[in-house]
């Protein structure tokens, strides 16, 4: 994959520095992270796409990436929803600029991309490869890497990555039994709603909902942009 990464970039419009811009964005995502860092069940929060690749322009919003401990991932999606919610931050179909999106939660289960990359999925390769963790709780970047061998993370690049990871102070004033109890409820509260959404725009292939992913990339763009590239090389 690392052959393409000229043509990725390009594509793209990837930078090797971030712009004023950027910076600001970079510095309101730390904020409002730090506050989802509070929520019980987290242990990896990383700004993904186009702000992560240094490619935004004045109208984009901020893609976060989440990992959560194993059944409870229901309980942080309500709850970082509705913490970005109250702060009038939470992306809004047409409120998108300098806002946050939370369209994809994994488990610690469900690190391993390669179940759900497609055929020489270019664009995956670089999401994972220009990832940038701000919030890793018990080396869960370290493990999410070794999960995903198949991305040829140089030491330079993972250098880049983790200058903006903090370690997040773990809390355990409430039993996990309750938080696995209210993490069915939320589910059993969200599961219909996701599912609705799923079915009304067709069921299309970015979407996944489960007891270890939720992913909600409606708009899956992997496959053009794969093909793109490799029509790019091969003319060449």
């Amino acid at each position: 994959m690392q052959e393409f990464k000229e043509s990725f970039d390009t594509l793209l419009w990837v930078k090797l520095e971030t712009n004023d811009h950027e910076k600001w964005l970079f510095k309101r995502a730390e904020k409002y992270i730090k506050k989802l860092a509070k929520i019980p069940g987290i242990e990896m929060i990383a700004i993904v796409n186009s702000l992560s690749m240094y490619a935004t322009h004045k109208d984009s919003d901020i893609d976060l990436f989440i990992v959560t401990k194993p059944n409870m991932i229901w309980f942080v999606r309500f709850f970082s929803t509705l913490i970005l919610w109250r702060h009038g931050v939470w992306r809004k179909n047409e409120d998108i600029a300098g806002n946050f999106c939370l369209s994809f939660f994994i488990t610690t289960e469900s690190m391993d991309f390669r179940e759900i990359a497609i055929q020489d999925d270019i664009y995956l390769y670089y999401w994972t490869y220009y990832m940038k963790p701000i919030i890793s709780n018990n080396d869960t970047y370290e493990e999410f890497l070794k999960k995903n061998t198949w991305v040829q993370i140089d030491e330079t690049q993972k250098s880049e990555n983790i200058k903006y990871m903090i370690q997040k102070w773990e809390n355990h004033y409430i039993m996990p039994w309750l938080y696995r109890r209210m993490n069915r409820f939320f589910k059993h509260f969200l599961h219909m709603k996701s599912m609705q959404t799923y079915l009304s725009i067709w069921s299309p292939k970015g979407v996944i909902i489960s007891d270890t992913m939720l992913k909600f990339h409606n708009k899956d763009k992997r496959e053009v942009i794969r093909d793109n590239i490799l029509k790019k090389n091969f003319d060449k």
